[in-house]
């Protein structure tokens, strides 16, 4: 019985505090509903507003973001036409360079075309002291065709 002496104890010290130590049953127990708790229909009609907002702004970031990367997959596919032309470009730089190199010049006009140099007696000199000839086309073209 000692048990139950304290056990009344503890409660008469805790009731000082507004506890309650009685046990609940469940009978006793019922829900209380606040009427503040109810969803009024312009409520629910502003959550339903609310929510396709928010679903309509969420598509269109989508779509947004599918626009940007077409736009961005577009432009490096620029790109990587722009690099290709450009090593032609360079190739085709250094391919000129190449094809004006005296020694490759020298070398296909010898080889391909069949070209040799003057000998010493077919060589026309002009001498810049001398005074101007009136037709000097005519006058070259002699000397070089000169048998």
């Amino acid at each position: 019985m000692m048990a139950a002496e304290k056990w009344y104890e503890y409660q008469k010290s805790y009731q000082k505090y507004g506890l309650d130590m009685k046990p609940v049953c469940a009978a006793e127990k019922e829900e209380y509903k606040s009427p503040c708790s109810q969803v009024s229909g312009k409520d629910k009609a502003r959550l339903l507003f609310l929510t396709l907002f928010a679903g309509l702004l969420c598509i269109c970031l989508i779509i947004t973001a599918a626009y940007s990367t077409q736009i961005k997959f577009n432009t490096n596919s620029l790109l990587a036409q722009s690099d290709v032309v450009q090593g032609e470009i360079e190739n085709l730089n250094v391919a000129i360079k190449s094809a004006n190199n005296v020694s490759i010049i020298e070398e296909k006009a010898i080889n391909e075309l069949g070209m040799v140099y003057p000998d010493a007696d077919r060589i026309s000199y002009i001498n810049a002291d001398s005074n101007t000839i009136p037709d000097f086309a005519l006058t070259l073209k002699q000397l070089a065709f000169k048998d």
